[in-house]
């Protein structure tokens, strides 16, 4: 079988967040060999990377990423849903991104940690070349996991972020909350997936992300966007919601973000991941009895 000797520009992304997570440049040559790319490629690729020189991709000439409308930015600056009134304090258009205030009541937030605390572990990611979990450097956190409707409070979120979105709570990933302590972060990454981990019985893309503040945090642990210059502070109770997926297929790279240490305290986090479509039944039935 012919060796490949071309990269894309998502993957060329994703190699660079992997090196910033902390894994080594072996082991991700050492996957690309085994994923089918020729070793010389694959090392000279790994150098021009690191070495930060240009490095031709086989979709150089891909069109930019299509900005299409987005309904959460068509609701005004305050957003009314069954039982709450959210209230807009920041927006961008492209990449789309929101900060919202009162998503959740200091009630609710103290319920989800008391929740998470005892069934927290080690935070991992997916490798963007060999699709497998894993623990790095780069992700210190440590999160626990829930599966769509688990209990009546995650239940009351979900329900409460579809209407903001508008986006069906049956896009959504079960809930995922984060702990930081001090020193502890998330280094760059992008949330969707490269094109080869794309699963489309899982809902296909991630499209979008909303990650709720839990707390309140004395120092650190600002959601950074480095591309655009922007850094959201931590504060119970609010949420930033970002869209980066369209219908054609793209993904925004200018949707890259990091959560920096923790300096002063420790910081709790609750993300919702939104996909393209509906993940299969089978594949929820699947998630729960894993967890």
């Amino acid at each position: 079988m012919e060796k490949i000797t071309r990269i894309s520009n998502e993957l060329k992304d994703w190699i660079q967040q992997t090196l910033r997570s902390g894994v080594n440049p072996e082991s991700i040559v050492a996957a690309m060999v085994k994923k089918g790319f020729d070793q010389s490629f694959a090392y000279s690729t790994m150098l021009r990377i690191l070495n930060k020189q240009s490095l031709e991709t086989v979709d150089a000439s891909q069109s930019p990423y299509m900005y299409e409308p987005i309904d959460l930015a068509k609701r005004g600056n305050i957003i009314a849903t069954t039982d709450r009134e959210i209230k807009v304090l920041l927006k961008m258009d492209k990449p789309f991104i929101t900060y919202l205030d009162n998503v959740l009541s200091t009630e609710e937030c103290d319920q989800l940690i008391h929740l998470s605390r005892n069934r927290l572990q080690p935070s991992e990611i997916i490798d963007p070349i060999t699709g497998e979990k894993k623990s790095v450097p780069g992700r210190t956190s440590k999160g626990a996991y829930y599966h769509l409707n688990e209990t009546s409070l995650i239940s009351t979120i979900e329900r409460r972020l579809a209407e903001i979105t508008s986006h069906p709570i049956e896009h959504g990933e079960g809930l995922q909350v984060l702990n930081y302590d001090v020193g502890e972060e998330y280094k760059a990454h992008f949330d969707y997936f490269p094109a080869n981990q794309v699963d489309t019985e899982k809902g296909g893309q991630r499209v979008a992300t909303f990650l709720l503040y839990l707390n309140d945090v004395a120092a650190g642990g600002e959601t950074i966007f480095p591309k655009i210059g922007l850094s959201i502070v931590p504060k119970k109770g609010t949420a930033v919601y970002f869209h980066y997926g369209n219908s054609y297929g793209q993904v925004d790279r200018m949707s890259l973000h990091s959560s920096i240490p923790v300096l002063t305290g420790e910081k709790w986090v609750a993300t919702k991941w939104i996909r393209q479509t509906t993940i299969s039944q089978k594949k929820k039935t699947e998630e729960v009895l894993s967890k």
